[in-house]
């Protein structure tokens, strides 16, 4: 978490300076990502939208590499399939189709398929999510949704996305849902174990719907403060799940000031390389 936080911070003042034609913070989001990555282990593929940086992070991907296409170096930094983790998906809820149909497709030929994909809110009021949950349903798909709701769609608010939870829209698919707190990367972990044993024993789908707190604007072109209340945002930023765990983890004794040292290094070394490939 505290790694994903120091690149996206970096990414997003090389963002300002000039280097990056555009990036998508993930801050807020750390606990849930993580949370939800270590639960289904380095095996499922995964298909995420364009936020999922902790999780490209956790599978190898490089922050160098993770920051290239967004400098218009690549179309892809990194070895999609190798890493088990593929391109980023700019058009809004693409990559549902391609997560079912891809697991789908590995079932046929005997191979691994279990798919894990990634999507915002938003995302989920496109006609491909829906088409995708149907899909993963009628086939017992093996695919893991998992759903960072940070409660804006750009700048539309969930109250005026959906009537329902994302989590009871699945279960009108057919598709076992949950819904749970996002702030802490614990409940995650657990609750997406819980998915993932369920999508691995009886091979069909499964929503985990994660509720964070979005710090930033939905990118770094979109100036929040017009439609966001400022207590909005205070709210969210208070609740940010990097300070919160670190602090949780300090007070409890687990680690001390020499490990948080440690990674306060390592993330820095991670940004000023990010500065020099970059600046």
């Amino acid at each position: 978490m505290l790694v994903a936080r120091g690149v996206d911070e970096e990414a997003r003042n090389l963002q300002k300076q000039g280097a990056l034609d555009l990036w998508l913070s993930c801050q807020g989001q750390e606990a849930a990502q993580v949370g939800s990555a270590l639960a289904v282990g380095p095996d499922p593929t995964v298909f995420p939208s364009y936020r999922e940086h902790a999780v490209a992070l956790l599978r190898g991907v490089t922050p160098g590499e993770l920051v290239a296409q967004w400098g218009g170096r690549t179309f892809c930094g990194w070895d999609p399939i190798g890493l088990r983790f593929f391109p980023y998906t700019l058009v809004l809820a693409a990559q549902t189709l391609h997560g079912v149909g891809y697991s789908i497709g590995q079932r046929l030929q005997g191979r691994e398929d279990f798919v894990v994909v990634y999507i915002g809110d938003g995302a989920t009021s496109e006609g491909d999510m829906s088409e995708a949950m149907n899909l993963a349903a009628v086939e017992s798909a093996s695919v893991l949704f998992v759903c960072q709701n940070n409660g804006w769609a750009i700048s539309k608010p969930a109250r005026e996305q959906m009537r329902t939870s994302l989590a009871e829209r699945a279960r009108g698919f057919g598709i076992e849902a949950v819904r749970v707190a996002g702030g802490d990367p614990e409940t995650v972990f657990s609750a997406c174990s819980r998915a993932a044993a369920h999508v691995r024993m009886r091979r069909s789908p499964r929503l985990v719907e994660i509720e964070v707190a979005r710090m930033h604007g939905h990118s770094t072109s979109d100036a929040q403060e017009i439609y966001r209340s400022g207590e909005d945002i205070a709210r969210a930023r208070a609740a940010d799940p990097v300070t919160a765990y670190a602090a949780r983890l300090r007070d409890s004794g687990l680690v001390d000031a020499a490990w948080f040292g440690g990674i306060e290094a390592e993330v820095r070394l991670l940004r000023e390389q990010l500065v020099k490939e970059y600046a």
